[in-house]
């Protein structure tokens, strides 16, 4: 089931980071370091990276998700890749009766099978490797998605340098518990927006911590 994400805009590039499990909503005290990577991310290799922290329950599901983000997606590329040398060498045995070489066609539709064959192979292995670690580690009552619940998105403006922060999560509620925990990046609005109340008078010495 889709779940409806709620995106935040932060000023600056430092943020308090609020010890409220964004899977749960309980008590936090699990903190767990991951990227994120868009769309954006494919296309200039980038990663944003943020420590968030989890309640002890939904840690291990998340840290398991991470894991195979990390590995997984290497795991079926090289597992892809390893498949095409077999399947060229299989297409090479196939022989024009004419000529006695190798056919031009044969070497072609083993090239076009190889890909797609390598690709489905790759899918396979991920949807499998998926589905042991979602049974190792299953949604309990109260847990909106299977794995992790908060992400740090990088700036707002795409591709280039902005003195802001985005971050998105599963459940609004943490996202405004996020606004609370940095009034003074959040503009009057949104802060309303999101958490149901007026912004409070922020001192003018707040210093938020960076990035994890």
């Amino acid at each position: 089931m889709a779940h409806q994400w709620t995106r935040i805009v932060m000023k600056g590039r430092a943020q308090v980071i609020p010890p409220i499990c964004p899977i749960c909503l309980g008590p936090a005290d699990q903190k767990l370091r991951y990227g994120y990577k868009g769309l954006e991310g494919w296309v200039t290799r980038t990663t944003y990276y943020q420590t968030f922290t989890y309640c002890a329950d939904c840690q291990p599901q998340v840290a398991s998700a991470t894991r195979l983000r990390r590995w997984g997606y290497f795991g079926v590329v090289v597992g892809g890749i390893a498949l095409i040398p077999l399947l060229l060498a299989l297409s090479s045995l196939v022989k024009d009766p004419a000529t006695g070489k190798v056919s031009d066609l044969a070497l072609n539709v083993g090239m076009a099978v190889a890909g797609l064959l390598s690709a489905g192979m790759a899918v396979l292995v991920y949807w499998v490797a998926r589905t042991l670690k979602r049974r190792s580690h299953p949604l309990r009552p109260g847990q909106l998605v299977w794995g992790p619940g908060a992400f740090y998105t990088g700036s707002a403006r795409m591709g280039l340098s902005s003195n802001t922060s985005v971050y998105k999560a599963v459940r609004p509620e943490w996202i405004a518990a996020l606004a609370r925990a940095n009034p003074e990046q959040v503009d009057d609005a949104a802060y309303q927006a999101l958490t149901g109340s007026a912004r409070p008078a922020v001192p003018p010495d707040s210093r938020p911590f960076g990035p994890g």
